[in-house]
């Protein structure tokens, strides 16, 4: 009798079902994010501080010329998190899915973004009761990660080089000729080629429009 409560209680240890390992899917970002939006503000805080990526995982997963933007991330992150603990704090349905180019519902941010990671790279976007969480994440092998901020640093190293291509460059959008151009502008900005990005800029006053009043 004793060996056979054993070998059952041996049966039923190892039915125990092994906890799935986590690969970066967008279900398990959604799941993520689900247990985050619409609990109390030091919960946010205290995940989307958790969001920063290292070095080596942003030289790792991000492409020339952006970075070499990794100190100016590290150091405009804490700026970021305010407006992105209050974008949290609704309850909702959180969605999500890959980060691909030609994705109409991506906020203008996260269009830019993508010109950050190489082509067909898993990132992930997300919504929040249908509304963007206007960031991007990266799946660290670990946890999830954010690019927070980088939009802002991009955005201000074309206004210090040409304030009026800083604004044509805010109105990227769907797939398009203004979106193409537009990483030629950023590309050009942070490599600091000039004349590529004075053609650039000239471009894209002529294909991205005018802004909204």
């Amino acid at each position: 009798m004793k060996w056979l409560v054993v070998v059952v209680l041996v049966a039923c240890r190892d039915a125990t079902p092994t906890p799935a390992v986590p690969t970066g899917t967008a279900d398990e970002l959604a799941a993520y994010l689900t247990t985050v939006a619409g609990t109390d503000e030091a919960t946010r805080k205290r995940e989307v501080a958790s969001w920063i990526l290292d070095e080596t995982t942003w030289s790792r997963d991000l492409v020339e010329p952006y970075r070499s933007l990794y100190n100016e991330y590290v150091a405009g992150f804490d700026a970021q998190m305010p407006a992105m603990v209050a974008a949290l704090a609704p309850l909702g349905q959180v969605t999500a899915r890959r980060h691909f180019a030609g994705d109409k519902k991506l906020a203008p941010a996260q269009v830019r973004a993508r010109w950050a990671v190489p082509v067909q790279f898993p990132s992930m976007v997300a919504d929040l009761a249908g509304k963007p969480i206007e960031t991007v994440f990266i799946f660290d092998g670990a946890r999830w990660r954010a690019l927070l901020g980088l939009d802002a640093i991009v955005m201000a190293h074309v206004a210090a080089l040409d304030p009026a291509c800083a604004q044509k460059l805010a109105l990227v959008g769907p797939p398009g000729r203004c979106t193409e151009v537009g990483w030629l502008v950023a590309d050009s900005a942070l490599r600091q080629q000039r004349e590529r990005f004075a053609h650039a800029c000239t471009l894209a006053a002529t294909l991205c429009g005018n802004p909204a009043p």
